[in-house]
């Protein structure tokens, strides 16, 4: 607080203890008490003084209300006993207020435009005290903001973007300020945005032109991520032996509550989405060259439910069926975006549209896949039905984590499965082929396993899910596990002849590094 700002606090108290406070002064009162934690211990050690005061002059007692004067004039000493008590019940009753709302995120009234929205991605948005329809174009206003689901980006007149993943809680105080109460946001900073800060429960976040993300978990932490540039995080703690700590490329921090003091993390870009953009031409260029009959680029798209197919020719868009999670479906991906998928306890999963075809001779499946853990039998790719029936199947193969596909047409089954299981939260690029003569099995670019197919037929595949399997809605959950991918899976193409070697090596490695 500076000297002028503790001046004014002084005032106010004066004011408030004598009764004498106005609306107006008791806005500026709450202001300054959710600014500034220093003014909160003021208010409470001048509530310790007045407290102190009282029990000298013997009224804290007395809590009753003295009956009002009968006769005109009062004695001196029944009015000093009774303004103590006046003064310290005025304050408790609005320390107990003061507390309530220092403890939940306040709720600000919508005020003047600051900025627009520039990016809605199934988003569920309420600005607080209005009827809230946002699109694309909308004004953002001054106000306290809900995001229940999706995403939104919103550009401030200051030129700041931020990306905000849902469930989260803001609030925006201007083109330059804003507070951010639960959730995850990434924000883009150039020159002419250098001081916007990010407040926290924990912390506040002051840029100096750069890229950063924050990730705010209820009252229990606060992290910021730098992965460009420079911030300064100062942790929102009275104790002035707390410094704020500096934040340059590739650092991170994280401020738990309970403590206030910065602890270094390991930045982590795999965890927060910081644009709408699928950028790289060079990949997805080499992949349409080759003609896939289905490529998912795992683009984040206006309805947050598709996958859209960019090969060309016919299309084949894929349908997200979300299993019940209120996070989107997006994250991070090997280029751009990819499909998040939250394995067994979700049981989310995408399916391709029936229109979608691949030959049974010929054939070779590429993607880029992370895993999270690895599930039992977890599906890449597999055309399961309803029913239980399974001509192909892509995924793991078992309970550690081996890569496999496993073809089936009656009695007859061919497999091929990896020796070496996946490597967790790595990026990895795989790719299954199918000619005439033989099974091959690529980790990025190599060839790892190869059997030979001669003499199997298969038979015709029926629509393919990617990341899991169907469920019957007439049976429980918890008896619907198995099956599904834990990870993300980004760059999914499937292709109707067979890729060789040499093309499968060139692709994995036209792949810009992390």
């Amino acid at each position: 607080m500076t000297e002028d700002e503790k001046k004014k606090l002084e005032s106010l108290l004066i004011e408030l203890t004598e009764g004498e406070l106005s609306p107006e002064h008791s806005r500026w009162f709450m202001e300054i008490m959710r600014q500034h934690p220093e003014a909160k211990k003021y208010y409470l050690e001048y509530c310790q003084i007045h407290t102190m005061l009282a029990w000298e002059h013997g009224v804290l007692g007395e809590l009753h209300l003295p009956r009002p004067p009968e006769e005109s004039e009062v004695s001196s000493n029944s009015f000093s006993l009774w303004k103590p008590l006046a003064a310290v019940a005025a304050l408790v009753l609005i320390g107990v207020a003061l507390w309530s709302q220092w403890g939940t995120p306040s709720k600000m009234k919508p005020g003047e435009m600051v900025g627009s929205l520039t990016g809605n991605v199934a988003a569920s948005l309420e600005l607080f005290g209005v009827s809230s329809d946002f699109r694309n174009g909308s004004a953002v206003r001054i106000g306290s903001y809900q995001l229940d689901e999706g995403l939104v980006e919103i550009t401030f007149e200051s030129g700041v973007e931020v990306l905000i993943e849902a469930p989260a809680s803001f609030e925006i105080h201007s083109p330059v300020f804003m507070i951010l109460n639960e959730g995850r946001l990434a924000a883009n900073v150039p020159p002419e945005g250098i001081g916007f800060t990010v407040e926290t429960p924990d912390a506040e976040v002051v840029d100096f032109g750069t890229e950063f993300a924050i990730e705010v978990v209820g009252e229990r932490s606060s992290e910021v991520h730098v992965f460009k540039g420079e911030v300064e995080v100062r942790p929102k703690e009275e104790d002035p032996s707390i410094d704020p700590v500096r934040l340059v490329t590739n650092q991170a921090t994280r401020i738990n509550h309970s403590t206030f003091i910065p602890l270094g993390i390991s930045v982590d870009d795999q965890r927060f989405l910081r644009n709408l953009d699928e950028p790289d031409p060079t990949y997805s260029g080499k992949v349409r060259e080759l003609l896939p009959l289905a490529y998912y680029r795992m683009a984040i798209i206006d309805d947050g439910q598709i996958l859209k197919d960019t090969a060309k020719g016919l299309r084949n868009p894929a349908s997200i069926v979300k299993g019940g999670k209120r996070r989107q479906p997006f994250a991070p991906g090997r280029i751009g975006s990819s499909l998040r998928l939250d394995g067994p306890k979700r049981g989310g999963y995408a399916q391709i549209s029936p229109g979608f075809t691949l030959p049974t001779s010929k054939f070779t499946i590429i993607a880029w896949v992370r895993t999270k853990t690895l599930p039992r039998n977890a599906v890449l790719v597999s055309d399961r039905n309803l029913s239980g029936d399974e001509t192909f199947c892509f995924g793991l193969v078992g309970d550690h984590g081996h890569l496999g596909l496993t073809l089936a047409s009656g009695k007859e089954s061919l497999q091929i499965v990896d020796s070496s299981p996946l490597p967790l939260e790595e990026w990895t690029h795989v790719a299954v082929v199918r000619s005439n003569e033989e099974l091959r099995l690529y980790r990025n670019g190599v060839l790892v396993s190869s059997e030979s197919s001669h003499g199997f037929h298969g038979k015709p595949h029926k629509p393919f899910n990617i990341g899991g399997i169907p469920k019957k809605p007439d049976v429980e959950k918890r008896h619907q596990r198995s099956g599904f991918w834990h990870g993300r899976i980004d760059e999914l193409a499937f292709f109707g002849f067979a890729l060789t070697s040499e093309q499968i090596d060139r692709l994995f490695n036209i792949t810009p590094s992390n």
